[in-house]
């Protein structure tokens, strides 16, 4: 080494913890691109419905705020999507299992006065209505249709545990 010359130093840890933070970041903005939201990574879910619609071998009963059975359909609703998205189910449903979901099977419909968020790493949109077969095609999946307006959205995610919405529903009678 020549006089005046400053030896090179290479800090490995630092090169290492470096990287590791560009490659986490460029996993969250990855994943954030694809599912337009920076809360991707949580699992919790706080809204409540503002009306949930219960089918049940071809009848419709209407829960609203006030009424008996809506308080604790809607915190069971609210505890199923708290605890989070497994995956996606890369359904979406045929205008037979959709009549088939209202007339014939027990099958749950919530409505949210805003639109709602359900956190995942992919996209699952705002929402302000969610479609949940308890009963009959596709309920072994636990899946949630997500909509707004008048249509459902395909590839729905599906539940980590519906659960406590089937206890739920058992406890207002329904099977």
């Amino acid at each position: 080494m020549s006089e005046g010359q400053v030896p090179v130093r290479l800090n490995i840890s630092r090169l290492l913890l470096v990287f590791g933070l560009f490659t986490l970041l460029m996993v969250y903005f990855t994943i954030l691109i694809a599912s337009r939201d920076p809360l991707w990574f949580l699992s919790g879910f706080h809204n409540l419905p503002s009306r949930i619609l219960v089918y049940h071998n071809g009848q419709q009963t209407e829960y609203t705020p006030g009424q008996p059975g809506f308080d604790l359909l809607a915190e069971s609703l609210r505890d199923s999507l708290d605890q989070g998205i497994a995956r996606q189910s890369g359904l979406g449903f045929s205008e037979a299992t959709f009549q088939d979901a209202y007339g014939k099977y027990l099958t749950v419909e919530a409505f949210f006065d805003q639109p709602v968020k359900l956190h995942a790493w992919f996209n699952t949109g705002a929402t302000t209505k969610m479609l949940i077969p308890i009963t009959g095609r596709h309920s072994e999946q636990s899946v949630v249709l997500l909509g707004a307006k008048d249509m459902y959205r395909v590839n729905s995610p599906a539940l980590k545990n519906l659960q406590p919405l089937r206890d739920a529903l058992a406890a207002l009678g329904y099977q």
